[in-house]
């Protein structure tokens, strides 16, 4: 009891470390999430919006890889960070895109949607 009371604010602000890697499983869970999804795009045009999205997942998931390896307050480490961030706003467009085209319906749409913003909300949390 003493922790919590010596330190209120612990449980709003956790050590980068645990940031780190909440931001390394949310960002994780929408890159598996959207992978299967891509995988079922039915129509001519879905697989090269399909393979763009596999190509961005990736890259986004290297730049946080990259990130989470460096030292806290490495600039680098920082801007890779702010790649894996901008890479997940790109897939943004591209998800909207899949669903405008009819490669993906409402629901699995919205669940991504759900996922990829709780990944950028942790990595936002990181770049604070």
């Amino acid at each position: 009891m003493d922790a919590v009371i010596e330190n209120p604010g612990a449980a709003r602000n956790p050590p980068t470390g645990e940031r780190r890697v909440r931001a390394f499983r949310a960002t994780d869970h929408f890159a598996l999430a959207a992978w299967q999804a891509v995988r079922a795009f039915a129509r001519p045009e879905g697989e090269t919006l399909a393979q763009e999205i596999r190509r961005a997942v990736a890259r986004s998931g290297g730049s946080l890889v990259a990130a989470a390896s460096a030292r806290e307050g490495d600039e680098a480490a920082r801007r890779a960070l702010e790649r894996a961030h901008q890479g997940l706003l790109e897939i943004r467009y591209f998800l909207y895109l899949a669903r405008r085209l009819g490669c993906l319906d409402l629901k699995r749409y919205k669940d991504l949607a759900a996922l990829q913003e709780a990944a950028l909300r942790e990595l936002a949390s990181l770049l604070g």
